[in-house]
């Protein structure tokens, strides 16, 4: 995860399961040396957290994306 370097505010597109075709825009509030966290844009009661591998992991895979 080197190549990356998060900052609070970057946007992310996070597919949702089950089916994966739903994408919510999530906005990272803290990404530390451990985890990388998120809550849904509009309305921050909805959290999301995850390693560095597992973020890596679902970049690969599509299922979040960075948002520009």
């Amino acid at each position: 995860m080197d190549d990356f370097d998060f900052v609070k505010g970057q946007l992310l597109g996070v597919k949702a399961p089950p089916l994966f075709e739903k994408e919510y825009i999530y906005e990272i509030t803290g990404a530390g040396d451990k985890v990388i966290r998120a809550s849904l844009r509009h309305s921050p009661k909805v959290k999301k957290q995850w390693t560095h591998e597992q973020f890596a992991l679902l970049l690969e895979h599509g299922i979040i994306r960075l948002i520009t």
